[in-house]
């Protein structure tokens, strides 16, 4: 078989030739289309649950929430570990996934048992976003240099304006923001007020919250149009909350305004986030309160493309959205690792070919020789890309990075040597004369002798090689994402998973 192999191809030189042009061209689209990442991401198919109940025990939260919910989740095709932490008012449930199985499949099957779940009256217990460890790709800080814009105000306009216009971003789903104070309605009640007029505190919130509301009616026929009618109830204001009535005494109402101090405030405060900045001159300077956060990217969607969007909608927020004044700054940008990796993998890609050039012409001693064996180094990475492009395998530092042209081209070196070292035989044998000279022999023969002569060694050289790396493909989990050169276990067969 290797030698009808050598023959179609020495035969068939154009055929060769041009399925090599193609491969060639296809290689190269391939690789300008390839996605570039700084690493793999290494993260497990996973996903969370997360129900909040203020005020109750950890031992509570356990038994009551964290429980049910486990049991519920339980039997999940593709599930391979259950982990829960229950803490005062908050449960938290982990499901983590075989490489085998689809994100969102997963968080479909997820949905549907979350919603049989036997849990407290008014729990609603909530899914986490679908990003992974690696998905942490922009951090920013709000900064305002306006004087009538504080800290708070630089909350809300993160909290409602900024978060908004990320999450447009296509393949960003979550804004983690870090810092500041949150705005609220404050009711301070006087305790010897609502002592005096036989109030309770429950009796407040729930007219407060009675009176919150609008309420809509039927409609009113003038002439040919119909006016809808409804009663605006939602508080707007300080006012608002002030008027609101909240019993009547001999026909008097009691407000709010009587037995409470209405006002806007800071929500209680659970963190502090502050920055310091080291400026060229070397002097530090400390900012004890900033509005930071995190831009999460869905897991296994592409950086780049991600970034760039991101990149315009925060030009679009600096120059026409936001409040003068009030800008984005960049902290940390997953771009430039990016830049870093692309440059240092194409750096060693150039390297690597020009060195293992240099070396060929200084062992073969033969121009032509170590150009034509240097053309294999090309062939092989274009080939290698249009493997890459077709199992959307991105280039990093480790698909790309690390490879091995000396490896690439042994087989080239020894045929070319080979077919170079006949040639110069016959070349030298050519001027030999007499009654039993050889009859002189023509290029193609004398290369068609030449490979097949070394064809055997050559095969099972390569095929030693490929089998020494066999036992990569082997590889499960974090090392398998990491090493394997498969974009996931999924392609497997079923034997192998």
């Amino acid at each position: 078989m290797i030698r009808a192999l050598v023959d179609f191809a020495l035969n068939n030189r154009f055929v060769v030739l041009a399925l090599a042009i193609l491969a060639l061209g296809w290689g190269a689209i391939s690789f300008h289309n390839l996605p570039v990442e700084a690493y793999p991401d290494i993260a497990d198919n996973y996903v969370t649950i997360i129900t909040q109940w203020p005020g109750r025990a950890a031992e509570e939260v356990e038994q009551q929430v964290t429980i049910p919910i486990e049991i519920q989740m339980n039997g999940i095709p593709h599930l391979t570990h259950l982990r829960s932490e229950s803490i005062f008012g908050l449960s938290f449930v982990l499901m983590i996934f075989d490489d085998a199985s689809d994100n969102d499949w997963n968080r479909q099957k997820v949905m549907e048992r979350m919603a049989q779940a036997d849990l407290p009256q008014g729990l609603q217990p909530s899914m986490g976003t679908d990003w992974s460890t690696t998905g942490q790709i922009y951090w920013y800080v709000l900064k305002s240099t306006n004087p009538q814009i504080d800290t708070m105000d630089l909350r809300s306009i993160q909290d409602w304006t900024v978060v908004k216009e990320l999450k447009s971003v296509p393949d960003i789903v979550d804004v983690s923001t870090f810092g500041g104070t949150t705005r609220e309605y404050q009711v301070r009640v006087d305790p010897n007020k609502l002592v005096s007029y036989g109030l309770s505190i429950g009796q407040v919130e729930q007219q407060l919250a009675n009176n919150n509301i609008n309420a809509g009616g039927n409609f009113v026929e003038t002439g040919s149009q119909q006016m809808n009618v409804r009663t605006l109830g939602l508080f707007s204001h300080v006012k608002d909350i002030e008027q609101t009535v909240l019993s009547t005494k001999s026909g008097t109402p009691l407000r709010v305004k009587d037995i409470a101090e209405v006002s806007q405030g800071a929500k209680v405060r659970l963190g502090h986030e502050g920055r310091a900045i080291r400026r060229e001159d070397g002097k530090i300077v400390d900012n004890d309160d900033v509005i930071f956060a995190q831009v999460m990217m869905r897991k296994g969607a592409d950086s780049g493309p991600t970034l760039e969007k991101l990149h315009a909608k925060v030009e679009q927020l600096n120059h026409g959205i936001l409040p003068p004044g009030v800008k984005l700054e960049r902290m940390i940008d997953r771009s430039d690792l990016l830049a870093f990796t692309l440059d240092t993998v194409l750096h060693n890609l150039g390297e690597g070919m020009v060195l293992v050039t240099i070396i060929l012409f200084l062992f073969l001693l033969d121009t032509r020789a170590a150009l034509i064996v240097s053309l294999t180094i090309p062939f092989a990475l274009f080939f290698a890309s249009i493997l890459l492009d077709l199992t959307k395998v991105p280039v990093n530092l480790l698909s790309l990075g690390a490879l091995d042209f000396g490896m690439v081209v042994d087989g080239a070196v020894v045929m070319v040597e080979n077919i170079v070292r006949h040639m110069s035989r016959r070349k030298n044998g050519s001027s030999t004369s007499g009654r039993h000279a050889m009859a002189p022999q023509t290029p193609d023969q004398i290369i068609r002798e030449a490979a097949h002569e070394v064809q055997r060694p050559v095969f099972y050289a390569i095929l030693i090689i490929i089998m020494a790396y066999m036992p990569i493909f082997t590889l499960q989990r974090v090392e398998g994402r990491l090493f394997g050169p498969w974009p996931g276990p999924s392609l497997l067969p079923c034997w192998a998973r």
